[in-house]
Protein backbone atom coordinates (compact mmCIF):
# COMPACT_ATOMS: atom_id res chain seq x y z
CA UNK A 1 0.00 0.00 0.00
CA UNK A 2 1.35 3.34 -0.99
CA UNK A 3 3.02 5.52 1.84
CA UNK A 4 1.97 9.06 -0.03
CA UNK A 5 0.59 11.81 1.79
CA UNK A 6 -3.34 12.95 0.55
CA UNK A 7 -6.80 14.48 1.87
CA UNK A 8 -9.06 12.03 2.94
CA UNK A 9 -12.81 12.51 1.67
CA UNK A 10 -14.81 10.51 4.54
CA UNK A 11 -18.76 10.22 3.57
CA UNK A 12 -22.04 8.31 3.92
CA UNK A 13 -22.69 6.54 0.57
CA UNK A 14 -26.20 8.76 0.11
CA UNK A 15 -24.21 11.57 -0.92
CA UNK A 16 -21.44 10.06 -3.24
CA UNK A 17 -22.30 12.25 -5.68
CA UNK A 18 -21.57 15.35 -4.14
CA UNK A 19 -18.44 14.45 -3.23
CA UNK A 20 -17.13 12.86 -6.37
CA UNK A 21 -17.86 16.49 -7.66
CA UNK A 22 -15.62 17.67 -4.53
CA UNK A 23 -13.08 14.78 -5.73
CA UNK A 24 -12.68 16.30 -9.22
CA UNK A 25 -12.53 19.37 -8.60
CA UNK A 26 -9.74 19.25 -5.49
CA UNK A 27 -8.04 16.97 -8.05
CA UNK A 28 -7.87 19.83 -10.36
CA UNK A 29 -5.66 21.40 -8.04
CA UNK A 30 -3.46 18.60 -7.91
CA UNK A 31 -4.09 17.99 -4.53
CA UNK A 32 -3.53 14.56 -3.50
CA UNK A 33 -6.78 12.54 -2.24
CA UNK A 34 -8.37 9.58 -1.01
CA UNK A 35 -11.85 8.16 -2.04
CA UNK A 36 -13.31 4.53 -1.63
CA UNK A 37 -14.33 4.61 -5.31
CA UNK A 38 -11.35 6.80 -6.65
CA UNK A 39 -9.18 3.90 -5.86
CA UNK A 40 -8.94 3.88 -2.01
CA UNK A 41 -10.28 0.41 -1.91
CA UNK A 42 -7.28 -2.32 -2.29
CA UNK A 43 -7.45 -5.33 -0.97
CA UNK A 44 -9.28 -6.04 2.38
CA UNK A 45 -11.83 -3.40 3.51
CA UNK A 46 -10.73 -2.67 7.16
CA UNK A 47 -6.99 -2.64 5.51
CA UNK A 48 -7.81 0.01 2.78
CA UNK A 49 -9.51 2.02 5.48
CA UNK A 50 -6.90 2.36 7.76
CA UNK A 51 -4.45 3.00 4.97
CA UNK A 52 -6.56 5.87 4.37
CA UNK A 53 -6.78 7.33 7.60
CA UNK A 54 -2.78 6.37 8.38
CA UNK A 55 -1.50 8.48 5.20
CA UNK A 56 -4.07 11.25 5.29
CA UNK A 57 -2.60 13.85 6.42
CA UNK A 58 -6.30 15.57 7.12
CA UNK A 59 -9.69 14.19 6.79
CA UNK A 60 -12.77 15.72 5.21
CA UNK A 61 -16.04 14.40 6.77
CA UNK A 62 -19.36 15.23 5.28
CA UNK A 63 -21.24 15.44 7.59
CA UNK A 64 -25.17 13.85 7.87
CA UNK A 65 -27.50 12.25 10.13
CA UNK A 66 -27.24 8.89 8.14
CA UNK A 67 -23.13 10.19 8.45
CA UNK A 68 -23.46 10.09 12.55
CA UNK A 69 -25.22 6.74 12.53
CA UNK A 70 -22.82 5.01 10.35
CA UNK A 71 -20.87 2.50 11.86
CA UNK A 72 -18.37 2.48 9.52
CA UNK A 73 -18.42 6.46 9.24
CA UNK A 74 -17.72 6.07 13.09
CA UNK A 75 -14.76 3.77 12.80
CA UNK A 76 -13.13 5.61 10.02
CA UNK A 77 -13.42 9.52 12.13
CA UNK A 78 -12.56 7.81 15.36
CA UNK A 79 -9.35 6.31 14.12
CA UNK A 80 -8.41 9.45 12.31
CA UNK A 81 -8.52 11.30 15.75
CA UNK A 82 -6.52 8.67 17.89
CA UNK A 83 -4.09 8.67 15.24
CA UNK A 84 -3.42 12.80 15.23
CA UNK A 85 -4.98 13.33 11.72
CA UNK A 86 -6.52 17.06 10.91
CA UNK A 87 -9.80 17.19 11.14
CA UNK A 88 -12.12 19.33 8.82
CA UNK A 89 -15.91 19.41 9.21
CA UNK A 90 -17.99 19.82 6.15
CA UNK A 91 -22.01 20.47 7.20
CA UNK A 92 -24.43 19.04 4.34
CA UNK A 93 -27.55 19.66 6.10
CA UNK A 94 -29.78 22.49 7.81
CA UNK A 95 -31.07 22.83 10.55
CA UNK A 96 -29.57 19.66 12.29
CA UNK A 97 -26.07 18.97 14.36
CA UNK A 98 -24.14 16.24 15.32
CA UNK A 99 -24.70 14.67 18.53
CA UNK A 100 -23.38 11.69 19.98
CA UNK A 101 -20.41 10.55 19.04
CA UNK A 102 -20.09 12.65 16.19
CA UNK A 103 -20.40 16.03 17.79
CA UNK A 104 -17.55 14.76 21.02
CA UNK A 105 -15.48 14.25 17.70
CA UNK A 106 -15.48 17.46 16.13
CA UNK A 107 -15.72 19.36 18.84
CA UNK A 108 -13.51 23.00 18.22
CA UNK A 109 -13.08 22.39 15.02
CA UNK A 110 -14.15 25.17 12.56
CA UNK A 111 -16.86 23.99 10.05
CA UNK A 112 -16.72 24.27 6.19
CA UNK A 113 -20.06 25.33 5.48
CA UNK A 114 -21.84 23.10 2.36
CA UNK A 115 -25.41 23.72 2.99
CA UNK A 116 -25.80 26.00 -0.06
CA UNK A 117 -23.50 23.82 -2.35
CA UNK A 118 -26.10 23.58 -4.84
CA UNK A 119 -25.89 27.32 -5.65
CA UNK A 120 -22.89 27.79 -4.31
CA UNK A 121 -20.19 25.51 -5.40
CA UNK A 122 -17.42 27.64 -6.43
CA UNK A 123 -17.33 29.82 -3.03
CA UNK A 124 -17.43 26.70 -1.00
CA UNK A 125 -14.57 24.85 -3.20
CA UNK A 126 -12.62 27.36 -2.45
CA UNK A 127 -12.87 27.59 0.88
CA UNK A 128 -12.29 24.38 1.62
CA UNK A 129 -9.15 24.61 -0.46
CA UNK A 130 -8.16 27.59 2.08
CA UNK A 131 -9.11 25.46 5.09
CA UNK A 132 -6.88 22.57 3.70
CA UNK A 133 -3.99 24.58 2.77
CA UNK A 134 -4.23 26.92 6.44
CA UNK A 135 -4.63 23.45 8.37
CA UNK A 136 -1.95 21.30 6.36
CA UNK A 137 -0.63 23.12 3.31
CA UNK A 138 2.94 22.61 4.78
CA UNK A 139 2.99 19.16 4.57
CA UNK A 140 1.70 18.66 0.77
CA UNK A 141 3.73 19.73 -2.05
CA UNK A 142 0.73 21.13 -4.35
CA UNK A 143 0.55 24.34 -2.16
CA UNK A 144 3.71 25.58 -2.69
CA UNK A 145 3.31 27.54 -5.96
CA UNK A 146 -0.34 28.22 -5.21
CA UNK A 147 -1.31 31.88 -4.79
CA UNK A 148 -1.66 33.20 -1.43
CA UNK A 149 -4.96 32.48 0.59
CA UNK A 150 -8.54 34.23 -0.06
CA UNK A 151 -10.23 33.46 3.29
CA UNK A 152 -14.20 34.19 1.81
CA UNK A 153 -16.95 33.21 4.51
CA UNK A 154 -20.47 34.41 5.25
CA UNK A 155 -22.12 35.53 8.11
CA UNK A 156 -24.32 32.30 8.54
CA UNK A 157 -21.04 29.98 8.44
CA UNK A 158 -18.95 32.19 10.86
CA UNK A 159 -22.30 31.92 13.26
CA UNK A 160 -22.37 28.58 13.30
CA UNK A 161 -18.73 28.22 13.99
CA UNK A 162 -18.77 30.49 17.02
CA UNK A 163 -21.80 28.48 18.35
CA UNK A 164 -20.21 25.21 17.71
CA UNK A 165 -17.10 26.38 19.25
CA UNK A 166 -18.46 27.89 22.49
CA UNK A 167 -15.98 26.80 24.73
CA UNK A 168 -13.46 29.11 23.15
CA UNK A 169 -12.64 32.50 24.88
CA UNK A 170 -13.22 35.26 23.38
CA UNK A 171 -11.14 37.19 21.40
CA UNK A 172 -12.18 40.60 23.10
CA UNK A 173 -10.90 39.09 26.43
CA UNK A 174 -7.24 39.04 25.53
CA UNK A 175 -6.21 42.86 24.43
CA UNK A 176 -3.10 42.04 21.27
CA UNK A 177 -1.84 44.58 21.78
CA UNK A 178 -0.75 43.62 25.44
CA UNK A 179 1.27 41.25 27.17
CA UNK A 180 0.13 38.41 29.42
CA UNK A 181 2.28 36.29 32.21
CA UNK A 182 1.05 32.39 32.43
CA UNK A 183 1.15 30.57 35.33
CA UNK A 184 0.33 27.19 36.60
CA UNK A 185 -2.31 26.69 39.37
CA UNK A 186 0.67 23.33 40.12
CA UNK A 187 3.51 25.80 40.79
CA UNK A 188 1.36 29.07 41.62
CA UNK A 189 2.06 32.45 40.87
CA UNK A 190 6.22 32.14 42.27
CA UNK A 191 6.95 30.69 38.89
CA UNK A 192 6.03 31.73 35.11
CA UNK A 193 6.09 30.46 31.66
CA UNK A 194 9.69 31.38 30.24
CA UNK A 195 12.28 30.68 28.13
CA UNK A 196 15.68 29.16 28.52
CA UNK A 197 18.39 31.46 27.10
CA UNK A 198 21.81 29.58 28.57
CA UNK A 199 23.22 29.42 24.98
CA UNK A 200 22.67 25.52 25.61
CA UNK A 201 19.00 24.90 25.25
CA UNK A 202 17.81 28.82 23.67
CA UNK A 203 14.22 28.94 23.15
CA UNK A 204 13.30 25.77 25.10
CA UNK A 205 10.30 26.63 27.27
CA UNK A 206 10.63 26.14 31.32
CA UNK A 207 8.49 27.50 34.52
CA UNK A 208 11.30 29.37 35.93
CA UNK A 209 11.22 31.57 38.81
CA UNK A 210 9.11 34.92 38.56
CA UNK A 211 10.41 38.07 37.47
CA UNK A 212 10.58 41.35 35.25
CA UNK A 213 11.90 38.91 32.31
CA UNK A 214 10.61 40.00 28.64
CA UNK A 215 10.92 35.98 28.16
CA UNK A 216 7.80 35.59 30.51
CA UNK A 217 5.86 38.38 29.09
CA UNK A 218 4.03 37.04 26.82
CA UNK A 219 1.79 38.34 23.39
CA UNK A 220 -1.59 36.28 22.81
CA UNK A 221 -2.81 37.48 19.11
CA UNK A 222 -5.96 36.08 17.69
CA UNK A 223 -5.84 34.16 14.38
CA UNK A 224 -7.59 34.11 11.73
CA UNK A 225 -8.84 30.69 12.43
CA UNK A 226 -10.64 31.32 15.27
CA UNK A 227 -7.02 30.32 18.34
CA UNK A 228 -4.28 31.88 19.32
CA UNK A 229 -0.39 32.76 18.56
CA UNK A 230 1.59 33.16 21.56
CA UNK A 231 4.78 35.21 21.19
CA UNK A 232 7.05 36.92 23.45
CA UNK A 233 8.35 40.72 24.24
CA UNK A 234 11.92 39.35 24.23
CA UNK A 235 11.86 37.85 20.53
CA UNK A 236 9.16 39.55 18.99
CA UNK A 237 6.63 37.95 16.31
CA UNK A 238 9.32 36.49 14.89
CA UNK A 239 9.36 33.22 17.22
CA UNK A 240 6.00 32.13 17.96
CA UNK A 241 4.92 28.86 21.11
CA UNK A 242 5.27 26.17 19.01
CA UNK A 243 5.46 21.93 19.29
CA UNK A 244 8.40 19.58 18.46
CA UNK A 245 7.52 17.26 15.96
CA UNK A 246 11.11 15.78 15.19
CA UNK A 247 10.86 11.98 15.98
CA UNK A 248 13.01 12.58 18.86
CA UNK A 249 11.81 15.36 21.05
CA UNK A 250 8.04 15.04 20.10
CA UNK A 251 5.54 17.25 22.25
CA UNK A 252 8.53 19.64 23.50
CA UNK A 253 7.50 23.16 23.81
CA UNK A 254 9.77 25.70 22.41
CA UNK A 255 9.80 28.89 20.62
CA UNK A 256 10.12 28.39 16.77
CA UNK A 257 10.24 30.46 13.92
CA UNK A 258 6.85 31.97 13.14
CA UNK A 259 4.58 30.52 10.35
CA UNK A 260 1.69 29.31 9.03
CA UNK A 261 1.76 25.57 11.40
CA UNK A 262 -1.31 24.09 13.12
CA UNK A 263 1.68 23.42 16.14
CA UNK A 264 1.20 27.17 16.67
CA UNK A 265 -2.16 27.90 16.80
CA UNK A 266 -3.62 27.42 20.18
CA UNK A 267 -7.15 27.04 21.70
CA UNK A 268 -7.82 28.67 25.11
CA UNK A 269 -10.67 27.31 27.22
CA UNK A 270 -11.61 28.17 30.52
CA UNK A 271 -11.82 25.53 32.91
CA UNK A 272 -13.50 27.46 35.62
CA UNK A 273 -12.24 29.58 38.88
CA UNK A 274 -9.74 31.77 37.24
CA UNK A 275 -7.54 28.92 34.83
CA UNK A 276 -7.42 27.85 31.53
CA UNK A 277 -6.16 25.16 29.23
CA UNK A 278 -4.65 25.60 26.53
CA UNK A 279 -4.10 22.69 23.57
CA UNK A 280 -3.19 23.05 19.90
CA UNK A 281 -4.82 22.91 16.37
CA UNK A 282 -2.47 20.12 15.66
CA UNK A 283 -2.87 17.52 18.28
CA UNK A 284 -6.28 18.70 19.41
CA UNK A 285 -8.28 18.32 22.34
CA UNK A 286 -6.39 15.21 23.16
CA UNK A 287 -3.26 16.65 24.49
CA UNK A 288 -2.78 20.16 26.44
CA UNK A 289 0.24 22.67 27.42
CA UNK A 290 1.51 20.17 30.32
CA UNK A 291 4.52 20.95 33.24
CA UNK A 292 6.88 17.60 33.52
CA UNK A 293 6.83 16.70 37.04
CA UNK A 294 8.55 13.28 37.31
CA UNK A 295 11.18 14.46 39.43
CA UNK A 296 14.16 14.69 36.56
CA UNK A 297 12.85 16.99 34.18
CA UNK A 298 10.65 19.02 36.55
CA UNK A 299 9.53 22.38 35.21
CA UNK A 300 10.02 21.69 31.73
CA UNK A 301 7.10 22.29 28.66
CA UNK A 302 5.51 19.66 27.06
CA UNK A 303 2.28 18.52 25.54
CA UNK A 304 0.76 15.86 27.64
CA UNK A 305 -2.53 13.77 27.44
CA UNK A 306 -5.18 15.95 28.61
CA UNK A 307 -6.01 15.42 31.86
CA UNK A 308 -7.66 16.87 35.43
CA UNK A 309 -4.53 17.99 36.78
CA UNK A 310 -2.61 21.44 38.43
CA UNK A 311 -0.38 21.54 36.04
CA UNK A 312 -2.56 21.37 32.82
CA UNK A 313 -4.31 24.53 34.29
CA UNK A 314 -2.75 27.84 33.70
CA UNK A 315 -3.60 31.22 35.25
CA UNK A 316 -3.26 33.84 32.52
CA UNK A 317 -2.40 37.77 34.09
CA UNK A 318 -2.12 40.89 32.31
CA UNK A 319 1.03 42.52 32.96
Amino acid sequence: MSSKKHIMLSYQWDNQKLVAEVYRRLNEKKIPLWMDIQGGMKGHLSESMAAGVENAVAICCFLTPKYQDSVACKDELTYAKEQGVCIIPIRLIANWKPTGWLGFTITGHKWIDFRDIDTNMDLRIQQLINEIRLLVGNKLDCFKDMEPLDFMHDKDEKEDNEEHSSTIIEEQEFDSTSYYRLTTQWQGNNKSLDVVNDGKNNNQLILATTGNYSGQYWKITPTDNGFYRLTTQWQGDKKSLDVVNDGKNNNQLILATTGNYSGQSWKITSTGNGFYRLTTQWQGDDKSFSVVKDGKNNNQLILAKTSDCQEQYWKITKV
